[in-house]
């Protein structure tokens, strides 16, 4: 808010309240409604916070707030984001009102918002500017060589570490989960020293000695909405040594025998 010179006005100054203050007072109040929170008061209410019964306006502009009516500051957390009030004036609310008061006369000059309805859909939670601001925090930290804990520096920003990568163990701090029975009695067995495990989103083949993640097998963010008409050949899985098949067999040609899959006859 600022104070300009008026001589056209009795009050000798005329008061404007930038559209960026009631915008932060709106989202203050906004955040407070969403997360089950009402000034005191007033009761939480389907569109926003309320004075209880049918309270009217106390309070006209232009005029002095009557001595029996109370006003509250704003809280300091929102203060710290608005404008500072001219010399003389103070941001208050009066029941479910946010106005600008002169002080010593308690005169209102200007209202700046109103949280009886803190659910306009046109007016945004968080303004572009707070996102401006928090984006550009990152950034200066990121073009500075850092990220915030527990995520690792790509080319593009900061992202969570992955739990897992081919051919590489498990760190001994990351769990995984043994796949359910129903699920491992439809399927071969698997190579002697491994075992499949979820790990979060993806079920993989590890090597139970070693924590060595061998293979990928589904990543169940990626699941497909209908089944496959036709079964899918199964896929190949690398391990020291020897193929595997898992799921169907072997490829045609091959035979299937105890070590792996080898022609008939076991030509050479």
């Amino acid at each position: 808010a600022w104070a300009d010179k008026d001589k056209g006005h009795g009050h000798g100054h005329k008061v404007f309240v930038a559209e960026r203050d009631r915008l932060a007072v709106y989202t203050f109040y906004r955040g407070e409604f969403v997360g089950g929170r009402c000034p005191p008061g007033l009761a939480r209410k389907e569109n926003g916070c309320l004075p209880p019964g049918q309270a009217g306006r106390l309070w006209m502009l232009g005029a002095p707030l009557p001595p029996a009516v109370m006003f509250y500051p704003l809280p300091a957390a929102l203060l710290g984001q608005l404008t500072p009030a001219p010399e003389g004036y103070q941001y208050v609310r009066i029941n479910d009102d946010i106005v600008l008061m002169e002080l010593g006369t308690r005169r209102i000059v200007e209202p700046v918002g109103s949280i009886a309805n803190l659910q306009d859909a046109s007016r945004p939670l968080v303004t572009d500017r707070d996102r401006d601001v928090v984006a550009a925090y990152y950034r200066d930290d990121y073009l500075a060589g850092n990220c915030p804990p527990g995520l690792v520096r790509t080319d593009q920003g900061c992202e969570p570490k992955r739990l897992w990568a081919l051919g590489e163990p498990l760190e001994p701090s990351v769990t995984y989960e043994l796949l359910p029975q129903p699920l491992l009695g439809q399927l071969d067995p698997v190579p002697d020293g491994f075992t499949y495990i979820r790990l979060g989103g993806n079920i993989l083949l590890m090597s139970v000695d070693t924590r060595i993640i061998r293979a990928e097998i589904v990543d169940l963010s990626r699941l497909p909405l209908a089944r496959p008409a036709v079964a899918s050949a199964p896929a190949a899985v690398v391990v020291p040594g020897r193929v595997e098949y898992l799921g169907a067999g072997c490829p045609p040609g091959l035979a299937k025998k105890h070590n792996g899959c080898l022609p008939p006859g076991h030509a050479k």
